[in-house]
């Protein structure tokens, strides 16, 4: 059996880099952190490279003298506790006193501090967890800590790093959401010296509300609505976005612990409950929330990255979440409803427009939009309307066989459910067609062959879109592949852009949530397969937004066209989210479900 042996110190904060620095946000997290706990009120930071070459954060916090600056780079330092009794109150963001060892044993690193009041400050470099300069220097007050060359001396972990823009955007990231925690401090972020995002200090609700607008962009601000709720010793405040405004994924919520990011899942949870019954099949809310609990009923020790809490009681943390936000948001119109439970088929004469919400009007003249392509067959046994004939470039797509694969043509409409599915009868049972994934999926297929330049539809003005800055970061690092489909962009700098053009079949008022929902999709695709990767997502989410949606009421004639339509596809097709656009329910399986022991008669479906 090998003999235990103690590791070396620098072993020792190799390993303890491992958990703090997964990658340059990381260290961005970190550093800013310790700059707020601090006191700074201005904060800026520099990026080269995605951080991989150079991570500065200036502040102008409380400094430090030359004693405290040497010690800050010995583990286990730290001036945020003094003792293990500390633990269960914490009140600073960062404590550990790990993260900065860490940090210097896999970088160059070099720190300029000095304390408010003194005549000089002092300067240390380090070079892989080592110290090889420690000198006086000239220096404001406050501290600038560089963070160079990060993984030089363990290349492995170098080269897992994605690439440039995808590392800036999450270090961009890892500044909002400190930020949108911290409004009465200034912020700063550049990139290779370009200002990518900044955001003013400000005071009170009005400073908090600001700094919202300011992370998530700026058309999201004349939707907030404030919460402020009590429970017992929680108290839940921020602002929501009421339901006339939602987003393509949950990446627009925020939710803090006594000024901590967290991800807890009961949050979360609590937090999707309230807007589920207010948004659309598939949408989701927005929402920059504060959860402020007394110290020591909290533990935020019990993740590495501190991104979940245990609560003390945390069904309280829940019920404040929930029905804080339920009452801000039952202060608004709701969005209407979505899921009505009735069935509209050829044999159905109820009236629904008692069941019509105040957007169905534009509903309507998106779903008159998406089924326009179908042109009309008058002798066709379907009603009206029928897929239109396949372009010479597009025949390969028609099954070899079309008498045997007339799948979803054959079928018998039966009628709609909860706006969202088709029911029909097959030779084999009832056959379930999601509506959005059926049409998804051929405008994929459609798009996938004909998506070119040539396709792009100017606009007579430039539409400015206000986002979230590390969405606009995203979608400026794939503005080439953006433009081979046929957009045109143009950054006015602070997550504003400019559509001078868009994809000719693409609905101008889509924009805002095509945009958003690329953007959080485009990052996460590696270096090896990122053109792919990124031309799947563009022309996916295109096809999605300019398809039939789930909530859409479609009238019998439009259902049967799709399903006609359909017959280009296999009856597992997907969509290109990898949703099944049809489910059989057999009936062998709905005989067992009524308690049949006998097969009911039954004819060929013509």
């Amino acid at each position: 059996m090998a003999r235990i042996h103690v590791l070396s110190e620098h072993a020792a904060n190799q390993i303890a880099a491992g958990e703090v620095v997964e990658r340059p946000a990381s260290i961005v997290k970190e550093l800013v952190e310790n700059a707020l706990d601090a006191g700074a009120r201005a904060v800026t930071v520099e990026l080269s490279g995605g951080g991989r070459d150079l991570v500065r954060v200036t502040d102008d916090g409380s400094g430090m003298s030359p004693e405290d600056a040497a010690l800050a780079f010995e583990r286990h330092a730290t001036s945020k506790l003094a003792d293990e009794h500390g633990l269960a109150e914490i009140a600073t963001l960062g404590f550990r006193g790990e993260a900065l060892p860490s940090i210097a044993s896999v970088a160059r690193v070099a720190l300029v501090t000095a304390e408010r009041g003194a005549l000089e400050g002092t300067r240390l470099e380090l070079e892989g967890g080592r110290l090889t300069k420690r000198e006086p220097a000239g220096a404001a007050p406050g501290t600038r800590l560089e963070v160079r060359d990060l993984f030089f001396n363990t290349p492995a972990r170098r080269k897992f790093l994605k690439k440039t823009e995808t590392e800036t955007t999450h270090a961009l990231e890892a500044v909002v959401r400190l930020a949108l925690a911290h409004p009465e401090v200034a912020f700063v972020v550049k990139d290779d010296a370009r200002v990518v995002w900044q955001a003013t200090p400000g005071a009170g609700v009005d400073g908090e509300r600001a700094r919202v607008a300011a992370a998530l962009g700026r058309e999201i601000d004349k939707h907030l609505v404030r919460v402020d709720y009590r429970l017992g010793t929680f108290h839940l405040t921020g602002w929501a976005a009421a339901p006339t405004y939602s987003a393509g994924s949950a990446r627009e919520l925020y939710t803090y612990v006594n000024r901590r990011f967290v991800r807890d899942r009961g949050l979360l949870h609590a937090v999707s409950r309230a807007f589920a019954d207010r948004l659309a099949h598939g949408r989701y809310g927005a929402a920059v929330l504060h959860l402020d609990v007394p110290l020591g009923a909290v533990d935020v020790n019990v993740h590495p990255q501190k991104l979940e809490v245990r609560f003390a009681d945390a069904r309280g943390a829940y019920d404040v979440t929930f029905g804080g936000l339920s009452r801000a948001l039952g202060t608004v119109t709701s969005a209407g409803p979505h899921s009505v439970q009735n069935v509209q088929g050829v044999h159905d004469v109820q009236d629904v427009q008692d069941v019509q919400s105040p957007d169905d009007d534009a509903r309507r003249a998106r779903v008159a939009e998406a089924v326009a392509r179908y042109q009309p067959r008058p002798d066709g046994p379907r009603g009206p309307y029928a897929p239109q004939p396949p372009r010479p470039e597009q025949r390969e797509l028609l099954p070899a066989s079309p008498g045997a694969a007339r799948y979803f043509a054959r079928l018998v409409y039966l009628g709609q459910l909860d706006r969202t599915y088709l029911l029909c009868e097959g030779d084999g049972g009832l056959v379930m067609v999601d509506q959005h994934a059926a049409h998804e999926h051929l405008r994929y297929r459609e798009l996938t062959e004909a998506a070119a330049p040539r396709d792009s539809q100017r606009l007579l003005a430039p539409l400015t879109l206000d986002l979230a800055p590390a969405r606009a970061l995203a979608l400026l690092a794939h503005t080439e592949q953006l433009a081979a489909l046929g957009f045109e962009i143009e950054d006015y700098g602070g997550g504003t852009l400019a559509v001078a053009a868009i994809p000719a079949t693409l609905a101008r008022r889509d924009l805002h949530d095509l945009f958003a929902e690329l953007a959080a999709d485009l990052p996460e695709h590696g270096r090896a397969s990122a053109a792919d990767a990124a031309r799947h997502a563009v022309l996916a989410t295109v096809a999605c937004h300019s398809s039939v949606r789930a909530g859409d009421l479609l009238q019998p004639d439009e259902a049967r066209a799709l399903l006609s339509r359909l017959d280009v596809a296999d009856s597992d097709a997907r969509c290109p989210h990898g949703r099944p656009v049809c489910v059989e329910l057999g009936f062998t399986e709905l005989e067992k479900q009524f308690g049949r022991d006998y097969a009911s008669p039954r004819r060929p479906i013509a």
